[in-house]
Formats: C-alpha cells, structure tokens, sequence
C-alpha cells in the first residue's frame, strides 16, 4: 500500500473547507490537572495580558526542525503550550480517515506536516467548540498539522485535484494586473510616503505573508470562472513588487531580498514570481526571516500574521488591514486586532492609502517612528 500504513478508518462530518489539513492529536507530555472551561480562558488571557509570547522564533524553529527530519507515522512532535508545558504531537502520515461531506461519504489521507498558527481568540474558541468535555487541556499556539488529499481505497491512490490555470493565462492576469496598480494615483502616493517617512530607515529585505495565489481556478455555481480571488492576489504580489523597488531605487541597488511566503503557491505561481524578483520561501523561513529591518505585507490572511509579527518582531514598514480599535476576540476573525496588536502599533505612524474592498481590503501603511527599533528583554517580551 505505498506509505499508506495502519489505516483507521474514524466517521467524521467536516466542510470541504476542512479537506485540505488535519489538525494532529496532541497530548501534554505529563499530564496535570485540567482546569474549568472558565478558568482555562483566564490563565490565556492572564497569560496573553502579561506580554508572554504566545509565538517566538525559538519555538517555530524547533518544531520546523523535527519536521525536517521526516518523521513517519507513530512519531511525536514536541512542542509547549503558551503555559510552558510540553506537549506531544502526533504524526499521522499515511493514516487513512473516513468522512462525510454533503452527504458524501469520502476518504482522505494525511501527507506532508505542516504548522499550524493558533492566536488568543483561537484558543479560546477552541474551548468552546469542543465543549470543554475532554479530559487534558494544551494550549498550543504553534502546532502541527497535516496536508490532506483524497484517497480511493479500491486503486490505494490519492485523488487529483483541479490544477492550476495555465501559466499563460496566469502570466497575462499578472502583469495587467502590475500595469494596472503601477498606474494608480495609491501606487504613487505610497512610494512619495516611504521616500518621506522611511527615508533612514535601515531596511534589507521586504516579506510578504499569505497573499494568494494566482492559479487557483475557481468556478461560481453557474459554472463561470470566478477571476477575483487571482485579481486580488496579482493585485497584492504588484504591490509587493512596488515596495522592493522603492527600496532598490532608495539605496541603488541592482536588487534587494524579496520573499513570500503562502502555503498555497503552486509551481505556475512559484515560477511567475521568480520571474519577477519575487523569492517563494516555505512556511515558516519568513517568520524566520522577519526583524527590525524588514517591510512586512499582508493581507486579510486566514494565519494570524498580526499577532505573530507583534511577538517576534519590529518591522521598519508594515502593510496590512487597518488596525481598529475594537474588541480583539470576534468570532470568526482569523487575523484579529488584538490588545498586544493594539499596543504595539502606537510605535508607528499611520499613512493612508485609501480602501478597497475588491483588491487589498481597507489596507494601510505603518511605519515605525523610531529610526531604531526597540530591542526585546531577555524573555521575549516587547515594552
């Protein structure tokens, strides 16, 4: 059967949404006592309150590691909770899973292990969805997940998906869509505020997070393509492009590092982007890659960029969905404003570039105040 081992065919009812990862099973590696439902929620966010880094690069870094060395099914993953507790995740690669979806009985494999980003909210909804009715509690703001891919249990093979759309077409919604924001009155306000406002600082790379890709095909219920979702990220990769060549032509240089990094990348994406100066880097180098000297872009990201950047870094430019001043734990929101996001962003100056809800949502520009970033204490935590 390949590396199909140890199938344990489990009932589930999920959403399509949820075919494409597994979230893995994880157990505190000596477990305690676990508190209330109403207790648990307390201690994240005592925790959260108090500054402790739900994310760190020490973190991310040491499970990437594991990940690495290409565990294989019955392994463990380790990690710790937000709490400092060590927790043992399971690696289920090969495992063979049952499901239904609308009404449609199907089966999935798990394959490549990935991470997973959990924020405060998400930790607190978690309570919630599970009813607080299992017997150990990890809070785990960093986990590992698995890829997934239908399974036909007759032939022992995965499924194709739909492929992405040719590199041409691709290629031509790309560079109409450069033409296009290049051409904007944003594009060159933006560049006038950095040649203003970012002027001295010392900046050496741009990253961008989670902006999509160019080459998924998406069909509407008519059966028509549904183009916007590769509008909006040609649109957001332009954007990408503008910011570093601000900074080439601001430091006259031939050429300045240039990252993305998006999970859902396919190689049409991936080879459209080298083209264009554009790097693809696996998740999570650019978390990696992320300091005081970078320019940072996201936007409307299903990961929680916000509150992982606000952890680990304090980027020179920032551009991503306004900040709001509002209650941080909005059901739903996979990107929230949180209180820690809130605090940090009084460190830099906000410039407006204007809304728009079909190609960047209600973006803005931050840019840090201080030339010279602030540096963390011994423990991680930003003042």
């Amino acid at each position: 059967m390949g590396d199909i081992k140890n199938s344990e065919p489990v009932a589930e009812r999920i959403s399509r949404l949820d075919l494409d990862y597994k979230i893995g099973h994880c157990r505190l590696a000596e477990p305690g006592e676990v508190p209330t439902q109403e207790e648990a929620k307390a201690i994240i966010d005592r925790l959260y309150e108090s500054g402790v880094p739900f994310f760190t690069k020490e973190l991310i870094q040491g499970m990437w590691d594991q990940i690495k060395q290409d565990p294989v099914q019955g392994d463990k993953i380790l990690t710790k909770d937000i709490t400092g507790a060590v927790v043992e995740c399971d690696v289920e690669t090969g495992k063979v899973r049952q499901l239904r979806v609308d009404d449609m009985e199907l089966e999935y494999v798990c394959k490549e292990l990935v991470l997973s980003y959990q924020c405060r909210a998400s930790l607190r909804r978690e309570l919630e969805w599970k009813d607080y009715t299992f017997q150990h509690w990890e809070p785990c703001s960093v986990n590992i997940m698995h890829r997934t891919h239908e399974w036909d249990s007759k032939s022992e093979k995965t499924i194709p998906r739909r492929g992405p759309l040719g590199r041409e077409v691709v290629t031509k919604t790309f560079q109409d869509k450069t033409q296009e924001w290049k051409e904007s009155p944003a594009c060159e306000k933006l560049k006038t505020i950095l040649s203003s406002s970012a002027k001295y600082h010392e900046i050496d790379k741009v990253i961008g997070f989670a902006l999509g890709t160019m080459s998924r095909e998406c069909v509407n219920e008519d059966g028509t393509l549904d183009t916007r979702s590769a509008w909006r990220s040609a649109s957001q990769h332009a954007l990408l492009v503008t910011m570093t060549e601000w900074l080439q032509e601001r430091d006259h240089k031939e050429k300045d590092l240039c990252y993305s990094q998006d999970p859902d990348y396919s190689e049409v994406d991936k080879k459209i982007l080298d083209e264009a100066g554009i790097e693809v880097i696996e998740d999570p180098r650019g978390w990696l890659e992320v300091d005081e000297n970078s320019i940072v872009v996201s936007i409307a990201p299903n990961v929680p960029v916000k509150e992982i950047i606000t952890d680990i870094a304090r980027p020179a430019v920032i551009i991503w969905c306004r900040v709001k001043f509002d209650d941080g734990l909005v059901r739903g929101l996979t990107d929230p404003d949180s209180s820690r996001v809130r605090a940090m962003m009084e460190g830099y100056e906000l410039h407006e570039l204007g809304p728009d809800e079909e190609l960047f949502s209600d973006i803005a520009l931050y840019i840090r105040k201080s030339v010279s970033a602030p540096a963390p204490s011994s423990d991680g935590r930003f003042s």
